[in-house]
């Protein structure tokens, strides 16, 4: 059997103990495995095709940690075909890279700001959109992903929550509560009245490909879609670029959020529970001291040794 082949079955045995972006991310790493060997067949493939192949990646410049994904995706692979009785490589042989971690870019409520006025306040759908969206996730904390997955149903108007599915919720309840303030719930309210007006104007109706959608496209490949992670990136890039700021993403009030939490006296279950993390050791990176931050913690203890001196 050849690696295209391979790969294809791979990808349906695991549709079903796996997330479908987990399992697209593995065969987009087999299948650039497969154009640069040529598709030989499976049992051809060796160890010194896989790391000539992850050298060539380093040498034009890929970042190092998608080699860890990408490793992790062989692995398993080779096991699968190990298990489906096919000789292949020992899949133990092929690296281990370990994650490069780097300190995490986090949103302030300056740049935040900054980034709400750049969106206009007029009745066009998509601004009246994006600014919905970006308060939900300034507000929740929520992944790009969850916010994609929210439907109109899920919403709680009046008690300004909603019940998403947690993205990554391993060997625990995949469900929780997201919160938002009276500002954002007013914005939402906007939004749904602009949606419903964008399925019934008499000229370039948009109607949602699924009716309880809450966030879909308006561009004109993908209108009425359900809008994804790299349009939600795309619009936080242009609007940050418009407010002349870092480009912030999704991920940057997360790491705010899980900041302002201990600023608070919070713990680290606490932000386990709110931002939905799959184990208390995640929650651990949003404990760490930017630059700033870590100088003003070390003055206040210089201040406190002081006075204690006196």
């Amino acid at each position: 059997m050849t690696l295209f082949e391979t790969i294809k079955e791979f990808s349906s045995w695991r549709m079903f103990n796996s997330k479908l972006t987990t399992i697209k991310g593995y065969e987009i790493d087999l299948r650039m495995l497969c154009l640069y060997l040529h598709n030989p067949e499976i049992e051809a493939v060796s160890l010194e095709d896989i790391l000539n192949h992850l050298k060539e990646m380093r040498a034009f410049g890929w970042d190092e940690n998608t080699f860890v994904r990408k490793c992790a995706a062989f692995r398993i692979f080779f096991s699968y075909c190990r298990r489906r009785g096919y000789v292949v490589m020992d899949p133990e042989l092929i690296p281990r890279p370990r994650k490069q971690y780097q300190l995490p870019r986090v949103a302030d409520e300056e740049n935040y700001q900054k980034l709400v006025s750049a969106i206009p306040r007029d009745d066009n759908s998509r601004n009246v959109r994006n600014l919905a969206i970006v308060n939900m996730l300034w507000d929740t904390g929520a992944r790009n992903g969850e916010i994609c997955s929210l439907n109109v149903s899920d919403l709680d108007l009046h008690e300004m929550k909603a019940v998403i599915r947690t993205e990554k919720a391993k060997w625990r309840r995949p469900f929780r509560e997201i919160f938002w303030t009276p500002p954002t719930n007013e914005n939402l309210k906007r939004w749904l009245w602009v949606r419903e007006r964008l399925q019934t104007r008499p000229k370039q109706k948009v109607v949602p490909k699924e009716k309880d959608v809450l966030f879909f496209s308006l561009g004109a490949g993908r209108s009425g879609l359900r809008i994804n992670v790299k349009g939600i990136g795309e619009m936080l890039r242009r609007a940050s670029n418009t407010a002349g700021i870092p480009i912030l993403n999704a991920h940057s009030f997360r790491h705010h959020m899980g900041h302002d939490i201990i600023k608070k006296g919070g713990t680290n279950s606490d932000i386990s529970n709110i931002l939905g993390h799959s184990s208390l050791e995640s929650s651990y990176i949003y404990t760490m001291m930017t630059n700033k931050e870590l100088h003003e913690r070390y003055k206040n203890f210089k201040k406190m040794e002081t006075f204690d001196k006196a």
